[in-house]
């Protein structure tokens, strides 16, 4: 006869274990899944660099519309406007005294400059060229004819006479000749001296003198011109290689 003893885990008929007996281990649960950050560390750190660019770009729009509302909501003053607001003091400084300053500074604005001073020898004024100083005293125009009775010698055109007084003033002897004299017009046309109308002349013997030094003599130059022609200026020369001096005639 068959004895049935009952199960050997009493766990299969819902019993409890023996008192003060060990539990069975726990297996272990399945490894913990990793995020998807985790996971793709390179695409994590790239998203992240574009985040930071699209915030500063937000930052620097925002600042820069800023600075525009700033600017937009300053006061425009229009041209119009800021005449107006200066049309008061205008006329409260349009007193008699204003415009007698304002008259005298344009007068000095559009004043023409002062010619330039003439310091070309004139008449009176003394030249030297070698050892011969030449001074024009008188200067006589449009004469039809010089000299008297039957001596009397008459222009071609009009003549012009130039008195003048030729002084020595080197050491030694020196000649004197009228031809070296040429007069000029306005035109810088060169007019020898007339020498028969020289001599025609009373007590004139100018045209060929030899002049010891210290000595001077005075005569007449006289020169035959057109009609309506104006002497301006003479060239005085001492001799062959002496420079020529320019002395003013008007």
């Amino acid at each position: 006869m068959t004895h049935y003893n009952g199960p050997q885990d009493p766990t299969q008929w819902g019993g409890q274990p023996p008192q003060g007996g060990p539990y069975p281990p726990v297996p272990p649960g399945p490894a913990p899944k990793k995020n998807w950050f985790a996971r793709h560390k390179i695409l994590t750190g790239l998203f992240g660099l574009v985040a930071l660019i699209v915030v500063v770009s937000i930052a620097t729009s925002a600042g820069s519309s800023g600075n525009s509302s700033d600017a937009a909501g300053q006061p425009v003053t229009s041209p119009a406007a800021t005449s107006a607001a200066a049309a008061p003091n205008a006329a409260v400084k349009d007193t008699p005294a204003a415009r007698q300053t304002k008259t005298k500074a344009a007068e000095k604005t559009t004043s023409k400059p002062a010619p330039a001073k003439d310091t070309a020898p004139h008449i009176g004024t003394p030249v030297r060229s070698g050892d011969l100083q030449f001074t024009v005293t008188k200067v006589v125009r449009d004469q039809t004819s010089v000299g008297e009775d039957f001596m009397a010698e008459k222009a071609q055109g009009r003549y012009t006479l130039v008195y003048v007084t030729v002084r020595n003033v080197g050491d030694d002897s020196e000649t004197f000749f009228d031809d070296d004299q040429k007069i000029k017009d306005a035109d810088s046309k060169t007019y020898s001296p007339d020498s028969a109308a020289e001599l025609a002349m009373k007590n004139n013997d100018v045209w060929l003198s030899d002049i010891n030094p210290g000595n001077a003599v005075d005569g007449v130059l006289v020169y035959d011109m057109p009609v309506g022609v104006k002497a301006t200026a003479i060239d005085f020369s001492g001799g062959l290689f002496d420079d020529a001096k320019t002395v003013q005639l008007h």
